[in-house]
């Protein structure tokens, strides 16, 4: 008996091991309008592939989103072997919305949002066939030969991160489909210094209207560099730099505005609107407009801040009183106060940079 209740014990230990669940497909539409395929755009090119499932105003996924920008960061923000996917689990969060929590967090890789099929491919793995989902965020690695490693979580964030980063390393250990062109990561050997040449343009706006004679200011391999933009917005500039120290980009607009300025009760209307779903804000800008106190959601304690504002409660927010996006080569929306990679500038059309200043509180401007 007691042999037999080894033996027994044994099999259902190992039983889940046995014919494990390959992930399941699927075909969405990023907030950029670009379609996508787990298998044909990734696996079967040899890519990991991290999905993760959240909402716009899940606290977790707030508190998380950070750490998982720079996860992405590491692992070569998805020029190697590795793509994240984000997949918004409710009807509710449209491509604004979506777009507007990706901007808060600089979070640069393919999301969707309902719009785009979200709910129908997360619900695809919160089935519980792959193991008990737990509620959002809940993340999925996929190897390139379609094995899961389902929900790596940990007690907190910064514990969950160190799960994730380990999952990822192991996926990548996997073989890569046989004759998939993904080449892997690879190395570029090279003698001698090579040579960094920085080559930007572009405009400044604010709204529909270009903004002319603004100083910026770049920083790049710790050397600082200003210039400005001539009487229609438009901006030149060149540099070429041998010490490699680093990739990434700073750059910075000096365009002060007080926060008052065009914030009226207009704008509390429309955020109202979009707080009961009257009608949901339709551009990411209002999104950002609308975060007063800079917590990545849109709820009544912006309406009040806002308000208080408008009574001369208060003479500033929480957020800065504008902030700079922009939209870099794969039609992701960008962050002037995060750090530019030098591929971004490099990978630019003919329309350069296109910056963008969004002022906190006039949700009005982009009003359709």
């Amino acid at each position: 008996m007691k042999i037999c209740l080894i033996i027994w014990f044994t099999a259902i230990c190992f039983l889940p091991c046995f014919g494990q669940k390959k992930a399941k497909d699927f075909k969405v539409t990023t907030t950029d309008l670009k379609t996508i395929e787990l298998y044909k755009d990734y696996l079967n090119k040899g890519k990991v592939v991290m999905v993760q499932i959240f909402f716009v105003d899940c606290p977790p996924c707030n508190e998380i989103a950070p750490n998982i920008s720079a996860l992405y960061k590491k692992y070569g923000s998805g020029s190697k072997r590795v793509e994240f996917i984000e997949l918004s689990n409710k009807s509710w969060d449209n491509n604004a919305a979506v777009q507007g929590y990706k901007t808060r967090y600089n979070l640069n890789f393919p999301s969707v949002s309902s719009e785009g099929g979200s709910v129908q491919a997360a619900a695809l793995y919160s089935d519980n066939s792959y193991g008990s989902f737990l509620g959002t965020p809940t993340f999925i690695i996929i190897d390139p030969t379609g094995g899961v490693t389902f929900d790596p979580r940990g007690q907190h964030a910064d514990a969950t991160t160190v799960r994730l980063d380990t999952a990822l390393a192991r996926a990548l250990r996997v073989p890569t489909v046989p004759g998939s062109g993904s080449g892997g990561e690879g190395n570029n050997p090279s003698t001698g210094i090579k040579r960094d040449t920085l080559n930007l343009h572009g405009k400044l706006s604010l709204g529909s209207s270009t903004l002319g004679l603004v100083t910026l200011k770049l920083s790049w391999n710790k050397k600082s560099y200003t210039f400005r933009t001539d009487i229609q917005g438009s901006f030149k500039f060149q540099a070429i730099d041998t010490a490699r120290t680093t990739n990434d980009i700073r750059m910075e607009v000096e365009y002060p505005l007080d926060y008052i300025t065009s914030v009226s009760t207009i704008d509390l209307i429309l955020i109202q609107k979009h707080i009961l779903g009257v009608k949901p804000f339709g551009d990411y800008k209002q999104v950002i407009a609308a975060d007063a106190d800079l917590n990545g959601e849109i709820n009544v304690v912006d309406l009040v801040e806002l308000r208080k504002l408008i009574l001369g409660l208060q003479d500033k927010l929480t957020a800065p009183s504008s902030q700079v996006t922009w939209i870099n080569h794969r039609n992701l929306i960008r962050n002037l106060s995060q750090a530019i990679p030098l591929e971004d500038i490099k990978s630019l059309g003919s329309n350069g940079i296109q910056l963008e200043i969004v002022k906190t509180g006039d949700v009005s401007l982009y009003n359709q």
